[in-house]
């Protein structure tokens, strides 16, 4: 047999295989549950709409081919009327999906895409136990790229490893944005819990309009805290909620990254019992752009060294519930000079008040050692004796969110050498 003639043999075989396989399903393509253990059988799967599949992914490597794809809106754009060209590795659509890996999290899909899991329409979908790797930065800025990006879908996403989806250091340089961890888009209902997002080139959980999401448990970590021209993890924001999207926040932790955990434009979020630390400029920031009307609910959370202020507080608009920051903690704010001038973020200082409505509520805050770029900016920081007492009490809560015991901030001050 030629070599030609060996090749041919070897495709039109495996053809056979794929064929074979999706025999063995229901005569559309629909099936109850079925277990794989090759890219190409998974991706035989979703060629069309399904109605009510569950995939048993094998341990193994899940090498995907992406798929050039029109996105039909923008996701991030000041006018979401505009398509845009992208990739997919694996393009999700029908009714009920689900995803599983083994619970060691030992399937791994490089998805070689910018969409790397693009779930659109879907009525209802769970992935779950796998680690997702190996995105690709697609050409356009205006690509919302992530190693899972919902649209029009209720997903449930858990206990996944999402790591290392950096892109091209010269594309993602070239223009700007990199690859997101999650990215729930357009009238998009997201559970996002377990999960670990590390590693990646953009923000770790991202929301834009008309997404919602229950966002709980999960480990942002950037791990590079990657800066100006490098390409490497932490850049964007640890957890973004833009637009008009609303996310009920709790019980994560986010570090090394650019950015904390943001509330932008018209966002609604309760941000709670999350640990924010070694971030590169703020830790939290409620923010409306100069065009919008953000409310937030940030409660007990932990905001531990930043270069820039510890959080930011900037609503002009007066409003009936605007939100409140109540009972967090701010320790070592402001601790990178470069950041002193209020023109890069916020003014240098623990807790930095630009504007806010009359009704939304301060109080109960703590701080502590942190930095002013000036002696005309606020110190809240309390007596550190004060402090020490009282922060006992505060770590015994954490004991209710498992993740936040991996801090920085519970091993030097909750359970200090």
């Amino acid at each position: 047999m030629s070599d030609i003639e060996s090749f041919r043999f070897r495709r039109w075989t495996g053809v056979f295989v794929v064929l074979l396989f999706l025999r063995l399903l229901t005569g559309d393509g629909r099936a109850g549950e079925v277990t794989v253990s090759t890219a190409s059988e998974l991706v035989a799967l979703f060629v069309q709409p399904v109605d009510s599949l569950t995939v048993l992914l094998q341990p193994g490597t899940y090498e995907l081919e992406p798929s050039a794809i029109i996105d039909s809106t923008c996701g991030n754009c000041e006018d979401p009327a505009v398509m845009v060209q992208a990739t997919a590795g694996l393009h999700l659509r029908g009714g009920f999906i689900h995803l599983r890996g083994p619970d060691d999290r030992s399937a791994v899909i490089r998805t070689n895409a910018g969409y790397g899991l693009f779930v659109d329409r879907c009525s209802s979908g769970i992935i779950e136990n796998l680690t997702i790797t190996g995105g690709v930065r697609d050409t356009s800025g205006q690509a919302t790229d992530a190693a899972i990006v919902v649209k029009r879908s209720a997903v449930v996403i858990r206990g996944n490893r999402i790591v290392d989806n950096i892109g091209d250091p010269d594309i993602v340089s070239r223009v700007v944005v990199g690859i997101m961890g999650i990215c729930g888009r357009e009238n998009s209902d997201l559970q996002i819990s377990g999960n670990e997002i590390i590693r990646n080139s953009w923000d770790g959980i991202a929301l834009f309009r008309d997404a919602k999401a229950m966002i709980g448990g999960n480990v942002v970590d950037g791990v590079d805290k990657a800066r100006g021209a490098t390409i490497g993890g932490g850049r964007g924001v640890g957890i973004g909620v833009t637009w008009n999207a609303k996310a009920d926040i709790r019980g994560n932790l986010v570090k090394r990254y650019w950015k904390g955990i943001g509330l932008f434009v018209d966002a609604y979020g309760v941000v709670e019992h999350n640990i924010v630390e070694n971030i590169i400029t703020w830790g939290i920031s409620v923010w409306d752009a100069g065009k919008g009307a953000p409310t937030g609910f940030v409660r007990r959370n932990i905001i531990y060294y930043t270069g820039a202020c510890g959080a930011s507080i900037t609503r002009s608009v007066e409003g009936a519930n605007p939100g409140e920051f109540v009972d967090n903690i701010i320790v070592e704010s402001g601790q990178d000079v470069k950041y002193d001038s209020p023109d890069y973020y916020c003014e240098q200082c623990a807790l930095a008040l630009h504007s806010f409505p009359a009704w939304f509520r301060i109080e109960g805050n703590m701080f502590h050692n942190n930095r002013r770029a000036s002696s005309d900016l606020p110190d809240r920081d309390m007596d550190p004796a004060q402090f020490s007492g009282l922060i006992s009490a505060y770590c015994h809560s954490l004991t209710e969110h498992p993740v936040l015991q991996r801090a920085d901030f519970v091993r030097d001050f909750c359970f200090p050498r």
